[in-house]
């Protein structure tokens, strides 16, 4: 059962835990890792976060683990969107992209263990200095930001 709900977790960034009150897991460790804004400091009141990317680990994908990360250090932010593979046996690295209060944007990157009784690592938080921040706001969906410290959509 521990494997079913750690698989919706991934997928969906939900975990039903009494039939009617729904809370958002990602949030919950997006909060613990980080513990304060990476941009305000304070808390994360008023700061929504999106999923952007995902990839696989794994020793045959060491090529394509690298394109990942390039296209993220090199800002190619549409090239970084296309990593959407996921497969629930693996660990992946996982890229969020944090919107603070104040506007402005950090990008949350994490390993995520394909193990129940593993957490979530953090494996980078980078501010997004404002004009590449503004093509990365661009490309993201407005549907897709949820509120960090609830549960629902943004």
């Amino acid at each position: 059962m521990n494997s079913i709900k750690r698989w919706w977790n991934k997928v969906s960034g939900r975990l039903v835990a009494d039939g009617e009150d729904a809370r958002d897991v990602t949030a919950m460790e997006l909060c613990r890792m980080l513990q304060r804004c990476p941009s305000c400091a304070g808390t994360f009141e008023e700061h929504t976060y999106a999923l952007f990317a995902v990839t696989v680990l794994g020793d045959e994908r060491t090529e394509r683990l690298k394109g990942f990360f390039n296209a993220i250090e090199e800002y190619r932010w549409e090239d970084a969107q296309k990593y959407q593979d996921f497969d629930q046996k693996r660990d992946a690295v996982v890229a969020y992209v944090l919107k603070c209060r104040s506007g402005s944007l950090a990008l949350v990157m994490e390993r995520s263990p394909s193990e129940v009784y593993e957490t979530d690592r953090l494996i980078a938080c980078t501010l997004i200095e404002q004009e590449n921040g503004q093509l990365l706001n661009r490309i993201i969906p407005a549907n897709e930001w949820r509120q960090l410290s609830g549960s629902g959509p943004a």
